[in-house]
């Protein structure tokens, strides 16, 4: 599976893409909504994996940008954000699942 990965946080992104490579998918990483945006317009994915907490363009944005593209491939959001209207507002927009993601603050790749 061809999976575009987006999130700022290097420690967690490379430990997250280190999992996904080891379970056998293709993962390519970004750690900007900008640079995401910019792959996305360059290839295709299975699906996409979004943070929501990145510095120029946060993950809503970056789905609402996917989504207006006409862009339907299926989005994931993995963030460490869990507020109602967060959640409800990623599901409205069109993301397939939402999920809490906490990793532990100490782990080796």
């Amino acid at each position: 599976m061809r999976i575009a990965y987006l999130e700022d946080d290097m420690a967690q992104a490379e430990l997250v893409t280190h999992w996904l490579k080891e379970a056998g998918h293709n993962c390519i990483h970004m750690a900007s909504g900008r640079e995401f945006m910019s792959l996305l317009r360059r290839d295709t994915f299975d699906i996409l994996v979004l943070d929501w907490e990145v510095p120029d363009m946060n993950g809503y944005a970056v789905l609402e940008e996917v989504r207006a593209s006409g862009n339907r491939t299926p989005v994931l959001f993995a963030t460490q954000r869990d507020d109602e209207s967060s959640i409800v507002g990623a599901l409205s927009q069109g993301a397939v699942s939402y999920t809490h993601l906490t990793l532990p603050t100490i782990y080796s790749v």
